[in-house]
């Protein structure tokens, strides 16, 4: 699904116990495109669900590189049935102000079915993005249906509007099926679809259209009384107008368990999926690492 809906239920997980918490974080990435990024962010929020987040972000090519500073203001709620995840601020970068936010809204029913809302505005974090001052506005309705106790369905489906005026629908979908509880495992197939209205963008990769398909497992279980452990693996096939290629990612993570009261996780990511900032397809290959610590106070 959606990074920042996935985003937002790892941080309903690592903060129900508390409302009032610092939070700090970090993400580092490296692609083949020799474009790298690290970003390290430092934000509290009060008891009320209100807070503020400040960052700063290093972007850079051979040749060439560019810096940024974030400042935003948050709202987080986690509750049983309802959970928001909200920022609205502004990020300066390589000399130029960019309004950038998002929110992320899920209800969920005492059945585990959960139907949502996702917004995001922000800069393309590519070099010509960056160097084009190219914008992006992201929105999405999100669910979740629960048809057994070990199969569930999740969807994505919504329009990414580009400032260079493409316009781009998008649909994904993840269908999961528990095989082994006790050990976390999963087994699952995800797909992604969209079309882009102005294709073939010199700053971000943008076919006339993509579909992809893969199969996968996951597990995640608590290896002692202080680190859990998760994975996955998957692999399939991309589909574009451009040409089709076998696509593969795979995460390894560490983090702590859902009661400790200081909550933290590190994950590391690798695939050879075309992302949406990348400017080519084919052997195109990501890595990044990103991690998290929730302190409250």
């Amino acid at each position: 699904m959606k990074p920042r809906r996935a985003l937002l239920g790892l941080l309903a997980a690592a903060s129900p116990a508390w409302a009032q918490f610092a939070t700090g974080s970090f993400f580092a990435s490296h692609d083949s495109d020799n474009f790298d990024e690290v970003r390290v962010t430092a934000g509290a929020t009060a008891d009320n669900g209100f807070g503020a987040a400040a960052g700063a972000m290093h972007y850079s090519a051979p040749g060439w590189s560019a810096n940024g500073a974030l400042l935003v203001g948050t709202y987080k709620s986690y509750k049983a049935t309802e959970q928001i995840d909200a920022s609205l601020g502004a990020a300066r970068i390589d000399g130029s102000t960019y309004a950038v936010g998002g929110l992320d809204y899920l209800h969920t029913w005492a059945s585990g079915d959960a139907l949502g809302l996702s917004l995001e505005r922000s800069i393309v974090n590519s070099q010509g993005g960056i160097e084009d001052g190219i914008t992006y506005n992201v929105l999405a309705a999100v669910g979740d249906y629960v048809f057994t106790p070990s199969f569930n369905v999740g969807v994505a489906a919504g329009a990414t509007l580009f400032s260079d005026d493409n316009q781009r629908p998008f649909l994904r979908t993840r269908w999961n099926l528990l095989l082994a509880e006790a050990q976390g495992l999963n087994a699952y197939l995800k797909t992604r679809s969209y079309r882009n209205s102005e294709p073939d963008r010199p700053q971000y990769y943008s076919p006339a259209s993509l579909n992809e398909v893969s199969l996968g497992l996951s597990v995640r279980w608590r290896a002692d009384e202080r680190v859990v452990l998760s994975a996955w693996a998957d692999g399939g096939m991309q589909y574009t107008s451009n040409g089709d290629q076998p696509i593969w990612s795979a995460f390894a993570g560490l983090a702590s368990p859902r009661n400790d009261p200081i909550r933290w996780n590190l994950g590391l990511l690798a695939a050879n999926t075309a992302s949406l900032f990348t400017s080519q397809s084919g052997a195109y290959t990501y890595l990044s690492l990103a991690g998290q610590v929730n302190v409250p106070f």
